[in-house]
């Protein structure tokens, strides 16, 4: 691993715009589930007994507020988890100067709370809510305190931003990423099986995952290992930082 991280030292020096594009591989050891193993919880409940996109959906969670909320608590919604060293890592990279900036995949905020600036959500966050009636905010320190929460201005239910769209990704967010990525010099692809549409880019590309992943264009270099200790072992490798 001590070659490849020389080589990745390397490209984030030389780099003039580094992309982060960040997966759920990158928040399980803060306690969150990856996708495959939310949908075991939801399928194997005794209760709910389904796929776990039918929980995301605004018109299960409206139709059956106490068991969204319920079945929610138990997959997504984790607001005492803290960022991983991984997520640190990447703030302290940022405010060095050598990120300019991450997309993530993921809903659990950790990024924000990791004190990265400049975070692209595609789909929001846990820390996104709002009423069905008028789309009043609220925060997630709201949910954790209102089991089954409703707006205190009209009374309707609050729902994760997500929820209501359905998981749709924010067209605007999408755009602004597909911006970064195409002025970028160097995207690193961490913690991400990448089951989306993944745009071509004249960058240097970086992956670091448990396996390769299928790419349109190769990349310039592959690290597999766990996100945590390497990017913890890169931060010794960087002076500038």
């Amino acid at each position: 691993m001590l070659i490849a991280l020389k080589k990745l030292t390397t490209l984030l020096e030389q780099a003039q715009r580094t992309i982060l594009v960040t997966g759920a591989g990158i928040s399980t050891t803060c306690g969150y589930p990856g996708l495959a193993a939310m949908n075991k919880i939801a399928l194997t409940d005794s209760e709910f007994h389904a796929p776990i996109l039918k929980l995301l959906t605004n018109r299960y969670a409206q139709s059956h507020p106490q068991e969204f909320y319920r079945m929610y608590r138990k997959t997504h919604f984790r607001p005492q988890a803290l960022p991983s060293s991984s997520h640190l890592a990447l703030a302290h990279l940022e405010k060095a100067g050598l990120i300019t900036g991450i997309i993530t995949f993921n809903l659990d905020y950790l990024h924000t709370l990791a004190s990265s600036k400049k975070v692209l959500e595609y789909w929001g966050s846990i820390n996104e809510n709002f009423c069905v009636a008028h789309h009043h905010s609220f925060g997630l320190e709201y949910l954790v305190e209102h089991p089954i929460p409703h707006c205190p201005f009209d009374g309707s239910l609050i729902l994760p931003v997500f929820v209501l769209r359905n998981m749709v990704a924010f067209k605007k967010r999408v755009a602004a990423g597909r911006a970064l990525l195409k002025n970028a010099d160097l995207v690193i692809i961490c913690g991400t099986q990448l089951h989306h549409n993944f745009p071509e880019t004249a960058a240097n590309i970086v992956v670091i995952n448990d396996q390769p992943l299928r790419l349109q264009q190769e990349p310039a270099l592959f690290i597999q290992g766990k996100l945590d200790s390497v990017f913890d072992a890169l931060l010794t490798t960087l002076p500038s930082t």
